[in-house]
């Protein structure tokens, strides 16, 4: 059971990071947005557009699908 969660999990949050990369429907804006929101301090450092937070995002994404799809394979 533990590996089929590893892979649910891996696999969710690859697509969710994907997702904030690719900004799907201002997905990545509105996630840049609450962080903005959300940061103790005032805001985030101004060099930190929302274009790096994708870019972040999209290596972070690319990472957990690809170490999702070697589990898998490595499963079966």
């Amino acid at each position: 059971m533990g590996d089929w969660l590893s892979l649910v999990w891996g696999g969710v949050v690859g697509a969710g990071a994907t997702a904030v990369a690719l900004d799907y429907r201002n997905f990545g804006l509105r996630v840049y947005d609450l962080m903005v929101q959300r940061s103790p301090g005032g805001g985030v450092d101004p060099r930190f557009s929302p274009d790096v937070m994708r870019g972040i995002f999209g290596v972070l994404g690319v990472g957990c699908l690809a170490v999702t799809g070697v589990r898998a394979f490595g499963m079966f």
